[in-house]
């Protein structure tokens, strides 16, 4: 049995929200008001959900330090159990395959030293080579100490130079037709006529 001070808190005025009429006065009232709440058509304010904003994003997936340091492409360590015949689970983790490798950059015109995952050797490959890979990724930002950001921030770098000397011949007078037809080889630098 329940003191009587306690039976009086379910003995409450109807709340605010709460419309008045025939519907409010029929409802019993030894139902506590939060039960009466349910009864009624329109529910509290703190029951609906919050109004949607559109510049809410979906949370980003946490990355390990060990991956923002070379080219992973989005791969990282995952975790999980081996589990045996007899259900036992023990605890174990999914490296992903890293190698060490020496990848050719057409703008710096070198062989730049990554730790880089085979996934990211693929799509370097179907990118068409690393700077457009670096350049459009989304897997290397603009900002971090990491191989891929530091290699990303020289192209860059490499890139406006080329375009402010570009700008600088054509304000001279200078033909630049010829700029594009440029050949890589190594350290050397060799136009379309010398080779001929």
């Amino acid at each position: 049995m329940l003191p009587r001070f306690a039976l009086s808190s379910f003995r409450r005025a109807a709340p605010s929200w709460r419309p008045a009429g025939p519907a409010a006065s029929s409802s019993p009232s030894w139902l506590p008001p939060a039960a009466m709440g349910a009864m009624t058509s329109s529910p509290p304010m703190h029951h609906q959900p919050p109004p949607q904003t559109p510049h809410q994003t979906t949370p980003t997936r946490h990355r390990s330090s060990r991956s923002t340091r070379g080219l992973y492409d989005g791969k990282d360590v995952g975790f999980g159990n081996n589990v045996p015949f007899s259900m036992k689970k023990t605890r174990r983790r999914w490296n992903p395959n890293v190698q060490k490798k020496r990848i050719y950059s057409e703008v710096l015109d070198e062989m730049v030293k990554f730790h880089v995952t085979t996934n990211a050797l693929r799509t370097i490959d179907k990118m068409g080579g690393l700077d457009n890979y670096l350049l459009k990724s989304k897997h290397v930002s603009t900002k971090g100490k990491g191989e891929g950001q530091r290699t990303r921030n020289r192209i860059v770098q490499k890139m406006k130079h080329r375009e402010k000397l570009r700008q600088e011949a054509v304000a001279r007078g200078e033909s630049v037709e010829e700029w594009d037809k440029i050949v890589l080889q190594g350290k050397k630098i060799k136009t379309a006529e010398e080779e001929a």
